[in-house]
């Protein structure tokens, strides 16, 4: 079973119905609507089914009906420590699905889309392959001997960024930048912007952990 979850963030309609239509199509779906994603959700004619958040993002009209509509759903209190993305990732691990697929969670908000990133941890952790997606932007972790088809990539560019202290050993094969065992600081610029020029591009390393971003202007 594949666990979508719809945020706020950045999504147009339309992109979130083909989506959506998409990943039905491929089998088993559980739809999470996360806060003012479940707006998002109802405007593609789709019904989540399960809803939670403290909906303090949406207006008073339309958070009464969602708590009223919806029979599945787990309201947080808007005082809290977390946010409604960690408390949907955190529930959203507790269902151990096979993968799960964030859609949205990137806005104008920078505090929010650099802390969605980094929740990206969290599935990571628990061993459930996670992926954040917008109309520009395809956003994971990765292990060690990961392979991208260049005709399967999100855009025309690769950029890998360190969320450990540094990454060691790695290694780029197939990219127009290639790399052999390498070390890669948290804190440089040095990932950015690659391009895969064969067929395939292979990204392996010994140590750290990786963040992965296939983006598109």
């Amino acid at each position: 079973m594949k666990l979508i979850l719809v945020a706020g963030g950045n999504v147009e309609t339309g992109w979130l119905t083909e989506q959506l239509k998409r990943q039905y199509a491929r089998g088993a779906v559980k739809l999470l609507g996360v806060d003012a994603g479940v707006l998002q959700i109802e405007q593609t004619g789709y019904i989540p089914d399960q809803v939670i958040g403290d909906f303090d993002s949406v207006s008073e009209s339309d958070r009464l009906r969602i708590l009223d509509r919806y029979k599945e759903k787990r309201v947080l209190n808007p005082v809290k420590d977390d946010t409604d993305m960690e408390a949907a990732l955190h529930l959203a691990v507790a269902m151990r699905p096979e993968e799960i697929l964030i859609l949205g969670g990137i806005g104008s908000r920078m505090d929010h889309t650099m802390t969605n990133i980094r929740l990206l941890a969290i599935p990571d952790q628990a061993g459930i392959p996670a992926v954040i997606l917008d109309p520009h932007n395809r956003i994971r972790r990765i292990e060690s001997g990961t392979m991208i088809r260049k005709e399967e990539q999100y855009g025309k560019y690769i950029s890998l960024m360190a969320v450990s202290e540094e990454v060691r050993g790695l290694t780029l094969k197939g990219f127009k930048y290639s790399l052999t065992d390498g070390t890669l600081p948290a804190e440089t610029s040095l990932g950015i912007s690659n391009e895969i020029i064969d067929d395939q591009g292979m990204i392996s390393f010994t140590g750290g952990r990786v963040l992965l971003l296939e983006t598109k202007d």
